[in-house]
């Protein structure tokens, strides 16, 4: 019986310490599951959408070390939630997300919302499969653990206790490296005179000895976005961010060694490796890496690896090699309108530099991520292996409720808040500390800037202006429009403990020097 069923998944769930809950439930089985979860204590947060609460669900489990749930219904549900199942995979967050289905035992008479749930979820997911009647507990159990195993991920269960169901397999063994490897890994890091330390998100498992040893190692490095806060912003060998575009080529080209320490081809952005730097890839299981041409991959525990291989990088730098000074640079540039899209961020960090931020894909990321000084990992969450808009907003609702204790910013641009702008209700109803701060300029602001002749026009492109705030006000948030720096400030100020929304007039035209000296 589908209680029975609902029961046992609740327990499973309870037992691996799961506190929380996201999704949008569908009646039926679905209302099964959310009540038998509030049995065992589990608190359950109502979405507006899918996606989002996937988005949510996966945000939580990597904040709280744990694995984030989410719940949706048959067909509508399970196809709206594709997207967000594609965000945890590519973006290596662990998610579990279970959806309800037509039963098999009347599937040749139903065709309503009938659908190959399991085949649809699979392309998107670490494994996709049915949750039935045979030891419901084990295969909750061992979902769990291959969505929070390496490379963290989502997982699908489908909800049928008609049938027997269908046991995860268990997280596949990382294969240590040869010792060949790791001797020719060491030798090439020992002979190195100019190595660059590229620190990626597999690291964040091991952020602890990762930054000890960074920082021990003297030398320059750069961290891919998700990466952010593993080592400090404020270390003096900071180099800047390695996303695959022209900003770090400098460097990366002067380079004899590059050591990647998880790094993972999912961060960079599509394009050409054209360094002739022999590349030395750390990492605790096997990876794709023909992105950075022929590299010596070295597979172990990070525990290991590092006093392994990293103690005989010996570089002789000199003190004024080329390092991308993207912050400062980005502060200098004129800006066309009283509130540059630089400013925002600056003055938020100025005024709130303890927040957690989330930051949504568009524009407004170019200035965000090198301007927020982050010193610890996860201090700046970001969808970097899929690069999905709508990503902030959810992300933001996920870390105020698994972090009560941390003021939330989101940063978010027009276009990627209109796409879950009902969720703005949910901080309402929940009452969290989160300030949205959306830059408003009526635009698809990155891709008007990459978008050429014959290619739609401002059609394609282009936004009628929104009050962001009034919408903001409607949903019971108090809410701000500014226009210049003194405005923001007061706003700032005024936005501390609740929910709260500032629409930011931002000048689209302000983005292409950014755009310029961030990308080239």
């Amino acid at each position: 019986m589908p209680r029975n069923l609902a029961r046992a998944m609740a327990q499973a769930l309870h037992a691996d310490g799961v506190t929380t809950i996201y999704g949008v439930p569908g009646g039926g089985p679905n209302l099964e599951m959310v009540g038998a979860a509030h049995e065992f204590g589990i608190d359950f947060v109502l979405a507006h959408g899918e996606t989002a609460a996937c988005i949510m669900a996966s945000t939580h489990g990597r904040l709280t070390g744990g694995v984030g749930i989410a719940l949706v219904t048959r067909g509508p549900g399970l196809t709206s939630a594709i997207n967000g199942l594609a965000q945890a995979t590519l973006d290596r967050s662990p998610l579990v997300l279970i959806s309800d289905s037509v039963p098999q035992e009347q599937s040749a008479r139903t065709a309503h919302q009938r659908l190959d749930q399991v085949a649809a979820a699979a392309p998107v997911t670490k494994w996709s499969g049915v949750l039935g009647s045979r030891d419901p507990g084990a295969a909750v159990a061992a979902a769990v653990a291959l969505a929070r195993s390496a490379p963290q991920g989502a997982v699908h269960l489908a909800f049928d206790p008609t049938q027997p169901g269908d046991m995860p397999p268990d997280p596949p063994l990382a294969d240590p490296s040869e010792a060949k490897d790791r001797d020719r890994a060491r030798n090439l890091i020992a002979a190195a005179r100019r190595p660059v330390i590229i620190v990626g998100l597999d690291a964040l498992a091991a952020s602890t000895t990762i930054r000890a040893a960074v920082e021990g190692a003297g030398v320059p490095f750069l961290v891919t976005y998700e990466a952010k806060g593993i080592v400090p912003d404020s270390s003096p060998h900071h180099a800047g961010f390695f996303t695959g575009v022209a900003a770090e080529m400098p460097l990366l080209t002067a380079a004899d060694v590059i050591i990647g320490i998880g790094l993972d081809s999912v961060e960079p952005m599509p394009g050409p490796w054209p360094h002739a730097a022999e590349v030395v890839l750390l990492h605790s299981h096997h990876v794709e890496t023909t992105y950075f041409g022929n590299p010596t991959l070295v597979v172990g525990d990070y525990e290991s690896l590092i006093p392994d291989v990293l103690p005989t990088l010996t570089g002789t730098w000199p003190d004024g090699y080329d390092r991308p000074a993207l912050a400062a640079g980005l502060m200098e540039l004129a800006g066309s309108a009283p509130l540059r899209p630089q400013d925002v961020v600056a003055i938020a960090h100025e005024r709130c530099p303890e927040a957690l931020i989330t930051v949504d894909a568009g524009a407004h990321m170019l200035v965000a991520m090198p301007l927020w000084r982050s010193a610890a990992p996860n201090d700046v969450l970001i969808s970097n292996g899929l690069a999905t808009m709508g990503f902030a907003l959810p992300a933001a609702i996920a870390a105020a409720i698994a972090r009560p204790d941390r003021k939330v910013i989101c940063f978010v641009g027009d276009g990627g808040l209109g796409m879950v702008l009902a969720e703005l209700e949910v901080l309402s109803r929940r009452s969290l500390d989160v300030t949205v701060i959306v830059f408003n300029d009526a635009s698809l602001t990155l891709i008007k800037l990459k978008q050429g002749d014959a290619q739609g026009g401002t059609a394609a492109v282009g936004y009628s202006p929104i009050s962001f705030a009034g919408i903001a006000t409607a949903m019971g948030i108090d809410s701000a429009t500014v226009r210049d720096g003194d405005e923001f400030r007061g706003a700032l100020d005024r936005s501390k403990g609740r929910p709260f929304l500032i629409d930011a007039s931002i000048n689209a035209s302000d983005y292409k020097d950014v755009m310029k000296l961030a990308r080239g």
